[in-house]
């Protein structure tokens, strides 16, 4: 059943990959735009437990849970797909979020497992091969899923896989991330909003 679980994620994983740009699109539509907002933001303000996977769990979530865990309360967690834990966060990325005081020279990679996804409040992925991951793995899973770009307000509800395509897609990525939430901890705090700021002048 694990090596079943394991092809269809590979295939899912592939379609996911080709159809990146039409979905991408259809998600800027703007009554679906809105919808998939709306329903982020909520699961992500009521629960302080979010669990956020990205594939390598070095880069993006790792980030985005540091990010996180500045609301008051907030036990955000992080994974990845990539079957290898204990890796580090590239040095390019260690120097892009300490521009957002973050500090990930300490991060080593967790690799998510079934039993996360069971019992997640909610899962926050970045991509449409995260979410034929989740799929593949643990489908039920899906009801809670959302999009972290959809905590935005407003821009693409995908936010690329950084790694290994350069400092400019990397500060890119990272400032999706960043703005993405601090517009779903808007009311509860200005840490993220503030760090935003911090990094906005330090790249000035």
């Amino acid at each position: 059943m694990r090596s079943f679980s394991l092809g269809l994620e590979r295939v899912l994983g592939a379609v996911a990959r080709r159809g990146e740009s039409p979905a991408g699109r259809l998600l800027r539509i703007a009554p679906v735009r809105c919808a998939l907002h709306r329903r982020a933001v909520r699961a992500w303000r009521a629960t302080d437990e979010p669990l956020i996977v990205c594939f390598g769990n070095i880069n993006r979530s790792p980030f985005a849970a540091q990010l996180a865990r500045r609301r008051a309360g907030s036990r955000a967690r992080s994974g990845g797909f990539y079957p290898q834990a204990g890796r580090c966060s590239p040095p390019g990325t260690v120097a892009g979020a300490r521009a957002y005081e973050v500090d990930l020279s300490a991060h080593r990679s967790v690799v998510v497992d079934d039993a996360a996804l069971a019992r997640a409040p909610a899962i926050f992925v970045f991509d449409l091969q995260n979410l034929a991951s989740v799929a593949a793995r643990w489908p039920r899973a899906l009801r809670r899923t959302h999009l972290v770009g959809a905590l935005a307000e407003e821009g693409s509800l995908l936010i690329a896989d950084p790694h290994g395509r350069g400092t400019l897609v990397l500060e890119q990525v990272l400032a999706q991330i960043a703005t993405a939430i601090e517009h779903a901890d808007r009311g509860d705090g200005d840490g993220a909003r503030a760090a935003t700021a911090r990094a906005a002048r330090g790249r000035g």
